[in-house]
């Protein structure tokens, strides 16, 4: 199919982030193998070894760009300019040039090139309601992504606890998205009592899913006209959730959660998978 296309291109976004990459790089030393004169690849990717090494055979080292951190810092700056002046919780600064700079300086000298870092930082400076809070914040920034996430999943309060970690259980390892309205009710299964599934646990507002896992999950906004309409041209708008950043999920995951604040929220594919098939049949039964 590509041949029928007189300069096809392929773009594949972050590389590192497939769940099965390994299988993806076979195709791409197939696709290098067909030797079609006009195709056109680019390939993104965090720098993973076995990534390299895959590309090394299929690549010419001249078509290989690291990006320098330097270079994205300049980016880095700019989004958060960008945040001073339109995010709600920040704009209250736009007046205080002082902070502004130091805001500005900080952020981009700390984050050496991870935009997520800087991403997580404005979000929590946002909190600030005063300019002592908002200095002594910018004093103990955690140094790392690991450390910013473990941050974030160990301020959650004791109430939000066991919520947050049945709502990130379910968007690191169920197979399609959800909705915020499956994770409004998805908060009030509890696999460890009989019956598992509580109404009165329902959240009431299900956008509610974000405040309690604040930084770690995004909402996204899509019509839908999948369901049956009186009018044709009606749609509804669903509202899907997300990890915020592949990141999330890898930390999650991880052997380094269990060494620190946030190891409660330490996952595990076998046990989750288990925990997500018997929560489903304890909710199904309810009906």
């Amino acid at each position: 199919m590509l041949q029928e296309f007189p300069q096809p291109y392929l773009i594949l976004d972050a590389l590192d982030e497939c769940a099965d990459r390994a299988e993806l790089m076979k195709i791409l030393e197939q696709i290098a193998q067909w030797q079609i004169e006009n195709i056109h690849v680019l390939v993104t990717s965090r720098k993973e070894r076995d990534i390299e090494n895959s590309l090394e055979d299929i690549v010419n080292g001249e078509y290989i760009v690291g990006l320098q951190s330097h270079v994205i810092d300049k980016d880095i700056e700019i989004y958060v300019r960008q945040r001073l002046s339109d995010d709600k919780g920040l704009n209250k600064w736009r007046k205080d040039a002082g902070i502004r700079r130091e805001i500005e300086t900080t952020l981009t000298e700390g984050s050496r090139g991870m935009f997520r870092w800087a991403v997580c930082q404005m979000d929590s400076l946002g909190k600030c309601r005063t300019r002592l809070a908002l200095q002594k914040a910018l004093k103990v920034l955690p140094v790392t992504l690991d450390e910013t996430y473990e941050r974030i999943l160990y301020r959650i309060s004791d109430d939000d606890s066991e919520y947050a970690m049945r709502i990130l259980k379910w968007l690191v390892f169920s197979s399609r998205p959800l909705s915020v309205e499956e994770l409004a009710e998805i908060v009030a299964i509890n696999v460890e009592r009989e019956p598992a599934f509580n109404r009165d646990e329902i959240l009431e507002d299900p956008i509610d899913v974000l405040d309690i896992c604040m930084g770690l999950v995004s909402v996204a906004m899509a019509e839908s006209s999948s369901l049956p309409s009186p009018s044709p041209h009606s749609s509804t708008i669903s509202r899907t959730v997300t990890l915020a950043h592949y990141s999330v999920q890898e930390y999650l995951v991880s052997t380094r959660i269990r060494q620190g604040n946030a190891a409660r929220y330490s996952m595990q594919a076998a046990a989750s998978h288990a925990y997500i098939a018997k929560g489903t049949i304890s909710y199904l039964l309810q009906f």
